[in-house]
C-alpha cells in the first residue's frame, strides 16, 4: 500500500475524487490531504521518513515554490516554472507539471488536429498542452501579450493574435473555442464551435456552440495524468 499526499489550500477539489477512485477501482493507495500552509518545505522533506510516495500540489502557490525546492524537473515543469505532482527518487526529489499533459489528452480525444482559438485569460504554463492543435490564436488586450503567448508555440502552430473589440472575425475561423475566464463575446461563438471551458462560462455561451465541455473535464484527465504517473492505469471517468 502506497501513501500519496494531497497538499491544498481551503478546500480540496482533488482529495475526495481520488479517495473516490482509489476506493471504486480497489487501488493499493492511500490518500492524505494536508494544508502545510507556510511549512511546504518542511512537507515537502518529510515525504520519504514518512513513506510517501508522491505529493500532489494542488495550490497554485505551492506549485510556484516547489519548483524551487525539488532537486530534478521534468521538461514540462522546468518549462513552465511550476510543480504539481512531486516524487522521492534515491538522488531527491522530482518535480512534475502534469495540467499541460493533461490539457493535450482531453484535446487529443476531443479536438485532435483542429484549429483553436484562446479567449479570455491567457496561462503561457499550458502551451505545451496544445501541440497537437494544428494552429493556435489568441485573444488579448494587447497584440503584444497575445503575440507573446503564441511565441511559446512551434512556428508552424502559431496562428493570430487579435484583440475583443475584432475577435469575431477570426472566431469564424476555428473549430475550437478554449476559455480561460473573463471576457466571452457571446457574439463571436458558432454552433460548429467546441467549447472548452477552464473556468465556468456564461451560461447564455451553451446554447450558441455544438459541444461544450465544461471545467470539470480539465481536472479529470489531470487526475487520470496523475495516476498514471504513480502507475496506476485509470481512465478520466474514473474521477467522474
Amino acid at each position: 500500500m502506497s501513501l500519496l499526499a494531497v497538499l491544498h489550500q481551503g478546500d480540496s477539489r482533488y482529495y475526495p475524487l481520488l479517495l473516490k477512485a482509489a476506493l471504486s477501482h480497489r487501488l493499493p493507495l492511500k490518500i492524505h490531504a494536508a494544508q502545510p500552509a507556510g511549512l511546504l518545505p518542511a512537507a515537502l522533506a518529510g515525504l520519504v521518513p514518512l513513506g510517501f510516495e508522491a505529493a500532489l500540489l494542488e495550490a497554485p502557490d505551492f506549485q510556484t515554490r516547489a519548483f524551487e525546492l525539488v532537486e530534478a524537473l521534468e521538461p514540462e515543469a522546468r518549462g513552465a516554472g511550476r510543480v504539481d505532482l512531486v516524487i522521492p527518487e534515491r538522488k531527491g526529489l522530482r518535480g512534475y507539471y502534469l495540467e499541460p499533459i493533461a490539457l493535450g489528452n482531453l484535446l487529443m480525444r476531443y479536438a485532435m488536429g483542429s484549429t483553436l482559438l484562446w479567449m479570455g485569460k491567457l496561462r503561457p504554463e499550458l502551451i505545451g498542452g496544445l501541440r497537437g492543435i494544428k494552429q493556435v490564436s489568441a485573444v488579448s488586450s494587447s497584440f503584444a501579450e497575445g503575440d507573446s503567448f503564441l511565441g511559446k508555440l512551434p512556428h508552424s502552430q502559431r496562428g493570430h493574435t487579435t484583440v475583443p473589440e475584432r475577435v469575431e472575425a477570426l472566431a469564424r475561423h476555428v473549430d475550437v473555442i478554449l476559455y480561460g475566464g473573463g471576457s466571452l463575446p457571446i457574439a463571436a461563438l458558432q454552433p460548429y464551435h467546441t467549447l472548452l471551458a477552464l473556468v465556468d462560462p456564461p451560461k447564455e455561451a451553451l446554447k450558441h456552440v455544438g459541444q461544450y465541455l465544461g471545467p470539470d473535464e480539465l481536472p479529470r484527465f489531470f487526475l487520470s495524468a496523475v495516476a498514471d504517473a504513480l502507475g496506476h492505469g485509470l481512465p478520466p471517468e474514473a474521477f467522474g
